[in-house]
Formats: C-alpha cells, sequence, structure tokens
C-alpha cells in the first residue's frame, strides 16, 4: 500500500513539474532540487525522485556531472528532429479525425478557430497559446486514439518549454489563422488526405518559425 501511494504520488509529481517545464516556469539549464520539488509538491522526496526518472526517461530533464538534475534544453538538431516526428503524427490526428469527428465535434473545432481568430484580432498572444493548444487537443481527441494523443502532447511540451512561442510574429500569427481554417475545411468535408496535409503544411510552417527563433536566440 505504501509503494502504491508513492507511486501516485510521484505520477503527480511528475504532471506538475511537466507542466511548469512547458509552462517556462522552469527554464531550460535550470537546476532541480529534490527538497525544493518536495517543498512545492508537498511530498516527501522519494516520490520526487520517482518523478525525474520519468521526465529523465521522456527528454524533460537531465543529470549533469556535479550539477545535478536540470531542465533539459535540446540542441537545434534535435529540436528539430522533435519537429520532424510531430508533422508525421499532427498529419496521422487530422487524417484519422477527418474520419471519426462527430458533427458536436466539427462545430467545436470551428467555436476554437474563431477564439484564436479573435484573440489574434485582439494581439493576446496568451490567449493565442490557450486557443492553439485546445484546437489541435480537439483534433486530437477527435482522432479516437489516445496513444497518439499521448505522444502529441509529450511532443508539444518538449518542444514549446525551449522556445518563445511564435505567435510574437505577427506574421506567423496571421498565416495561423488561414492554416487553421485550411485543416477546418478538411475535417468538415470529411477528407483525410486534405485534412493531413493541411495539418503537415501547418506544423512545417511554424516549426521552421520556431527554428529561426532558436537559432536566432543562440
Amino acid at each position: 500500500m505504501a509503494q502504491d501511494t508513492n507511486l501516485s504520488r510521484g505520477a503527480m509529481v511528475y504532471e506538475m513539474v511537466r507542466e511548469w517545464i512547458a509552462l517556462g516556469q522552469l527554464r531550460p539549464g535550470e537546476r532541480l532540487s529534490e527538497e525544493e520539488l518536495a517543498r512545492r509538491t508537498g511530498v516527501s522526496r522519494t516520490p520526487v525522485r520517482e518523478a525525474l526518472k520519468r521526465l529523465e526517461a521522456e527528454g524533460f530533464v537531465q543529470v549533469i556531472p556535479y550539477r545535478g538534475v536540470v531542465v533539459a534544453e535540446p540542441s537545434v538538431d534535435e529540436l528539430a528532429d522533435l519537429c520532424v516526428v510531430r508533422d508525421v503524427l499532427e498529419a496521422l490526428a487530422a487524417r484519422l479525425a477527418a474520419q471519426s469527428a462527430t458533427d458536436m465535434e466539427l462545430a467545436a473545432f470551428e467555436e476554437l478557430a474563431q477564439e484564436f481568430e479573435e484573440a489574434v484580432a485582439r494581439e493576446d498572444i496568451p490567449a493565442m497559446v490557450e486557443s492553439n493548444h485546445r484546437f489541435h487537443e480537439a483534433i486530437w481527441s477527435a482522432s479516437r486514439n489516445r496513444v497518439l494523443a499521448q505522444q502529441l502532447r509529450q511532443l508539444r511540451d518538449r518542444i514549446f518549454s525551449h522556445q518563445t512561442t511564435t505567435f510574437t510574429l505577427p506574421d506567423r500569427r496571421k498565416a495561423a489563422v488561414a492554416e487553421h481554417r485550411a485543416i477546418l475545411e478538411a475535417l468538415k468535408d470529411r477528407d483525410p488526405d486534405r485534412a493531413a496535409e493541411a495539418a503537415r503544411r501547418h506544423f512545417q510552417l511554424a516549426e521552421a518559425a520556431r527554428l529561426n527563433l532558436r537559432q536566432r536566440q543562440q
């Protein structure tokens, strides 16, 4: 029973630390103290240690000699590799969603696309990020493949946590409006090939902008 409790607490700490990394509250290169994380999450160091092992296995943190556990910072090449995998999986999610989305889900896609467009009109970057995430998460859900959705969430969090959002670029957010519309129309037409291609194109353009931002920062 005690072991199960530690495992469940470890899962809780994992989710919390992963979210802090994804939101940028823990920055690349920042050292993670087991003692401090235990204090912040209200648990002992044992579940914190378990959570850090899982985060290391998934690439969110790394162990550096003489420094300990730090938030991972992938190289430009590693980031490019993550983006290539994401492109393929996002295209697959859109393809599956075009085949299985309900009318209610299609209506939800429309509402989320409009929310994003309204955020762009207001130049509200946090709202753009939030509505963009919700739009794509809705497509993952409509794919009816939980493993795919899990992998996409992990990829998104790893990529996003190490990069300023591309919506800081006015041209990129305007382009995203049109790209979302292209995905949405293909989904409404229940055209799997078009949906997959529109999603792939959307993420390739977004990630090209993301890599350029990363290279300029370096």
